[in-house]
């Protein structure tokens, strides 16, 4: 399954606000997690969006979207 760019784009700014919020404390902390929150939201609608365009289950996509996350493996 091809995964549209911009779902790689909502992960990647999912990880993003992830990795903010975790090296934040107090205030800035509570403004990050708004941040991922709303990342959040935005990737699972981008989601939601791509799985009725394309006609197949949420979890497909969601799984197709994982592999493309995931570094390729070095050739020999």
């Amino acid at each position: 399954m091809d995964i549209p760019r911009r779902l790689i784009e909502l992960q990647r700014a999912v990880e993003a606000a992830d990795n903010r919020y975790r090296s934040n404390a107090g205030e800035n902390a509570t403004v990050a997690l708004a941040v991922w929150s709303d990342a959040t939201a935005a990737l699972v609608q981008g989601i939601t969006d791509c799985a009725e365009e394309q006609g197949v289950p949420r979890r497909e996509v969601e799984r197709a979207l994982e592999q493309a996350m995931r570094p390729p493996l070095p050739l020999d």
